[in-house]
């Protein structure tokens, strides 16, 4: 029943009256329009070929957008292009004409009558022979912008032609020899220009912004009561799962979400500005919810689809044998082209690109997953995260209809391949029951679920506010960090601190990452602290760093620059802020230290020293976070360590000579800085006083513990720890020669390695090689220059 409701409410809104096109064209005259160009002056209708060389001379590459960068490259845009500024566009009849156009515009493109089209210049582009455009979409360059309007300029030219497609058509615009022809088509269509063949194509580009001036009249017209009897029939039957097989009933679905036809911004998603049948069949259903007691949203949508696909050529032969594209101009090609990187066949040559002439079979996977919305009373948007399960989406145009943004081809790989992944971005009209509004809004981690929660609080209605907030542990999950989700957390958090009741406030607090907290919380988490106890908000510290060993990334090195600010802020708060600044630490030495552990067992000194001096700069922001007893505790570990940790140490310090007003001494901070700077300088001095290593001692350290417990490291041990041997021949098996191997270069050991291919088995042949002397005089030289630096910027104190 549940799909049945769906399919009948996708039909209907199919059915209904389509209002506008995604494209449309007018004609003018041409002596409607005077335009003047800086450099070239008035220019004359229809335009010649001596003029627009005037104009050539005057313009620059066009470039054109790639995700955040704008580039320049004629093998995607090859045409000429001079910016608005130097552009002037007027005449006794300009203005009335462009009106005119516009207004035609507005009607055919299916704009309410409420809205006021603006056409604000763009760019003048001249095309000459050969010169093109390749499929692209414009970017929304405005809040208000709704399409693009090009303004074809009479000229004699062949080709050129301006080619707008979208949901599966295509339309075919030439311009006139003697009129201004007008092309207007959405934001959202993806378009191109085929090559000039002869004479020159002139443009002038305009962008399309809509304002609308007056409400719009939404009452009457379209089934609406059956859309109504839809929506109330999919609200109450079970939710049909996709495969019904060995799942138990389901409860009624949360939601209802319609899929649009066209994309948007967050910045141009609006119910004034939806385009073409999006307008209609919003408005259709916002009437329908109205009548159902339904609640109605706009959402963006991004959908991910996995099909089964075959190429438009034959891969594999009746046998199974490989056989080469047929497109491929290598004679003598006998399916290399189908190789992979490794040599083996059946990956696919194009990993990703344009495959709408690929055969699609089944539907194997989709994810559509909602992560913007408005708000109920219209009044902006939020950024939200809710996947959408099956029996909660319909839509009157298939995916497969409409032009993804990206796809990726994955090739026959021998267990799995022949698969196109295909993503999109859609607009959607987001449905649900009033009663149930609280929960579908906070399923979808909205901020205005918990201001509902703040405001039961704020009128005195605590148990109504305890018992919503409870309804939320099934699904409120991981909500995010950094500072995305720091208006959710703070949001949350002024929440935990009204409901006075423990489990619940963990819960709310749970899903955030650590880097959500920075120092505008610390009011409110010192006295959530104080509420509920140090146990409970060393717990909660717990949850926001995650799982020990857990991937943290880049974002949590920029959030532990914070971390000094953070913890001086919670300790000066009212409240208990060191109930939460001390576990802050802690937790950030523990990840620290792990890795620490983890880097002072890599033998390969340039990638370990590398690593150590990065982890030195996360242990300053710590040492300086710390309190008085976790500081002496740290300090205490740190100097307990080999050596090697010196590494990491002294990057450390000079991280904290950076800012000496923070570590001065006499602080608990200062002392533990103090203390390592003392440690360094006594393992230093050691090194540095150590007997330079005489001529004839080719000793090295042992290879380390042998975890396999073999009978080869023994005699490797011998080898290396003997002042005069220097060569070692040993006949060994393959898989035991590359336990040697890997022992070595572990350890990072300055030893050749090489095997003679001589008697069975072979001989591996070790050679102690010059870096003997020459790495311990390095290291010998950068410990007196380390220790001169440390005198200089870490002197002891005087007395």
């Amino acid at each position: 029943m549940g799909q049945g409701a769906r399919k009948q409410l996708a039909e209907l809104l199919d059915d209904s009256e389509r209002r506008g096109d995604f494209s449309t064209r007018v004609e003018m005259p041409a002596h409607a329009l005077r335009i003047e160009v800086d450099g070239v002056g008035e220019l004359p209708l229809p335009l010649r070929a001596p003029v627009t060389r005037k104009l050539i001379a005057q313009a620059r590459q066009a470039r054109f957008g790639l995700g955040e960068q704008t580039l320049a490259d004629t093998s995607v845009r090859d045409t000429w292009e001079i910016t608005p500024d130097r552009i002037t566009l007027g005449g006794p009849d300009w203005q009335r004409t462009l009106s005119g156009v516009l207004d035609a515009v507005r009607t055919a493109l299916g704009l309410p009558p409420t809205t006021v089209l603006r056409a604000e210049p763009h760019a003048l582009l001249v095309y000459g022979k050969g010169q093109f455009f390749l499929p692209h979409q414009d970017s929304e360059k405005d809040d208000s912008m709704v399409g693009t309007l090009v303004v074809s300029l009479p000229s004699h030219h062949t080709g050129g032609e301006l080619v707008v497609e979208h949901a599966g058509r295509s339309i075919t615009y030439r311009a006139s020899r003697e009129r201004l022809t007008f092309a207007a088509f959405y934001a959202d269509c993806r378009h191109e220009v085929k090559p000039v063949t002869s004479g020159y194509r002139i443009t002038l580009t305009m962008n399309l912004l809509a304002e609308r001036v007056r409400p719009a009249d939404e009452t009457g017209g379209g089934p609406v009561a059956d859309l109504s009897h839809c929506l109330t029939e999919h609200f109450a039957q079970s939710a049909e799962q996709r495969y019904s097989y060995g799942h138990p009933k389901a409860t009624p679905p949360n939601r209802l979400v319609y899929l649009l036809d066209h994309e948007y911004t967050q910045r141009g998603l609006g119910w004034d500005l939806l385009k073409g049948a999006d307008a209609t069949r919003a408005a259709l259903l916002r009437q329908a919810a109205g009548q159902a007691g339904c609640e109605a949203v706009l959402a963006l949508a991004e959908v991910r689809e996995t099909w089964d696909a075959v190429p438009p050529y034959d891969r594999y032969d009746y046998y199974g044998d490989v056989e080469h594209f047929d497109d491929c101009e290598d004679e003598e090609c006998e399916g290399e082209c189908l190789l992979d990187p490794d040599g083996e066949p059946g990956a696919e040559r194009r990993r990703s690109g344009d495959f709408s002439d690929y055969e699609l079979g089944d539907l194997i996977d989709d994810e559509i997953t909602l992560g913007w919305w408005t708000r109920p009373d219209g009044n902006g948007g939020e950024q939200i995260s809710l996947p959408v399960p099956y029996a909660e989406v319909c839509a009157s145009t298939d995916n497969k209809d409409l032009t993804p943004y990206q796809s990726e081809y994955e090739g026959y790989m021998g267990n799995y391949g022949n698969t196109l992944d295909r993503w999109y971005r859609r607009a959607a009209v987001v449905l649900w029951p009033r009663q149930r509004s609280f929960a579908a809004r906070a399923e979808a981690g909205s901020e205005g679920a918990l201001r509902e929660l703040q405001g039961h609080l704020d009128t005195g209605e605590l148990e109504l506010a305890r018992t919503r907030a409870r309804s939320l542990a099934p699904f409120w999950k991981h909500q995010g960090s950094g500072a995305a989700a720091a208006p959710l957390f703070t949001a949350a958090l002024r929440v935990a601190v009204g409901l006075g009741e423990a489990d619940t406030a963990a819960m709310l607090l749970a899903p955030f990452g650590v880097e959500t907290l920075s120092e505008r919380h610390a009011p409110d988490l010192a006295e959530v602290a104080a509420q509920y106890g140090r146990t409970w908000a060393r717990g909660a510290v717990g949850n926001w760093f995650g799982p020990v060993g857990a991937y943290t990334g880049a974002d949590r090195a920029t959030w532990l620059e914070s971390l000094p600010g953070l913890c001086a802020v919670l300790r000066a708060a009212d409240g208990d802020g060191d109930a939460v600044a001390t576990p802050l630490v802690e937790e950030a030495w523990q990840a620290t230290e792990e890795r620490l552990t983890g880097w002072l067992g890599i033998g390969r000194e340039p990638e370990r020293r590398a690593g150590m001096e990065r982890l030195g700069t996360t242990l300053a922001h710590i040492l300086r976070a710390a309190g008085p007893e976790t500081a002496d505790t740290l300090t205490t570990a740190l100097r307990g360590l080999p050596d090697t940790a010196l590494e990491c140490l002294l990057p450390a310090l000079r991280t904290a000579a950076r800012r000496p007003a923070a570590v001065r001494d006499g602080t608990p901070v200062g002392r533990a800085f103090r203390s390592l700077a003392d440690h360094c300088e006594a393992r230093l001095t050691a090194a540095v006083a150590r007997p330079v290593r005489a001529a004839d001692d080719w000793s090295l350290a042992p290879a380390g513990t042998c975890r396999s417990g073999c009978d080869l490291c023994p005699d490797l041990d011998a080898f290396l720890t003997s002042r005069t041997r220097r060569d070692m021949e040993w006949p060994l098996a393959k898989d035991r020669r590359h336990h040697i191997h890997s022992r070595i270069d572990l350890a990072d050991l300055p030893v050749s390695h090489t095997t003679r291919r001589q008697g069975r088995p072979y001989t591996l042949v070790l050679t102690k090689t010059n870096a003997v002397f020459t790495g311990e005089q390095a290291t010998r030289v950068r410990a007196e220059t380390d220790l001169a630096w440390l005198r200089e910027k870490w002197p002891r104190p005087r007395g």
